[in-house]
């Protein structure tokens, strides 16, 4: 089946999404080979393409990304020659009109060649690998275009969504212990992190500093607050989260606000994640686009924090 997607041209603003793919049949075929080779071969596509990882978990028979695109604006002609050569494998190509340097500088933020890119390269290491060939990937990857702003916790929502899949799945209790995620990355100063200082200034009301370190570390411990429960985490100062991690360590076992453990589809099959308003604003640019055959609306639930996705309304349930 054909899943629609919907994706902004990024040509002045960043867009975030989320990403999830998943092996054919459910087969648990992810061991921890391939998930050191899918996690190397999504942080080297970086220097050829045009992504941040925000966030990642790999899990035994899917993953699931957090993939930040950013301006087109923001890259020159140095830079994207250096990365079409990287990409040609080739340090003394060039572009041969004006027409390929535009075109080959939208193939890069685009979202679709992105993921399409890292899924082929990791499909053609694991047939050479394991000697089978054929898809591996049941299909299609599915995205959502998710809304960051101060007026919505949807990215938060999101990154703790991936970062709690391993409690989820019973595998640890706390996912700065499972090796393979973005939350445990962070912790560690990997890969993931750098746009932590921005995200600092969008949710950390009220806080002053102008250290970028200082600010990451901020976000990072917000951020474990919130998945644990804490909800005025906007205006929470160090003395704050400090007292409420101390309770929170009183308790025999970490309670983790995990909102969507019961409601994985609506979450990865939505096409859009973010406040009503920003939900309604992509439903009119692109509903005339979209081939759908069901209406589509947003769609929410008491205990989402006015979260909302962009989901077709059940046949016969005109309230969604």
């Amino acid at each position: 089946m054909i899943h629609n997607r919907i994706k902004e041209k990024c040509s002045d603003q960043a867009v975030y999404y989320l990403v999830t793919n998943r092996i054919a049949g459910g087969r648990m075929l992810f061991k921890d080979r391939e998930k050191y080779k899918l996690k190397e071969l999504l942080f080297a596509g970086r220097a050829k393409l045009s992504y941040e990882v925000i966030d990642y978990v790999f899990m035994g028979n899917h993953f699931h990304l957090l993939i930040k695109i950013p301006p087109m604006s923001q890259m020159d002609d140095v830079e994207l020659l250096a990365r079409y050569r990287l990409y040609k494998k080739n340090d003394e190509v060039n572009f041969i009109n004006s027409k390929q340097k535009d075109d080959f500088k939208e193939k890069i933020h685009d979202i679709s060649f992105v993921i399409g890119n890292f899924e082929q390269r990791f499909v053609q290491w694991f047939n050479r690998v394991h000697n089978s060939w054929g898809r591996l990937f049941g299909q299609r990857f599915d995205s959502e275009m998710v809304e960051v702003s101060h007026q919505s916790d949807s990215l938060l929502r999101v990154m703790a969504y991936i970062s709690l899949n391993p409690v989820r799945a019973g595998i640890v209790t706390d996912p700065k212990d499972f090796f393979f995620c973005g939350y445990a990355d962070r912790l560690a100063g990997g890969s993931v992190g750098g746009s932590d200082n921005d995200f600092f200034d969008l949710f950390c009301r009220g806080i002053e500093t102008e250290d970028e370190k200082s600010k990451k570390k901020h976000f990072r411990e917000v951020f474990r607050a919130y998945m644990l429960g804490l909800r005025r985490y906007k205006n929470a100062d160090s003395q704050t989260l400090a007292e409420f991690f101390k309770e929170v360590n009183l308790s025999e076992e970490l309670a983790w606000n995990d909102l969507f453990i019961h409601k994985c589809r609506f979450f990865t099959k939505c096409l859009v994640i973010g406040s009503e308003a920003f939900v309604r604003e992509k439903l009119a640019k692109f509903s005339d686009k979209m081939k759908w055959k069901r209406i589509h609306k947003p769609y929410t639930e008491d205990d989402w924090n006015d979260i909302y996705s962009l989901k077709p309304r059940r046949r016969g349930n005109p309230a969604g």
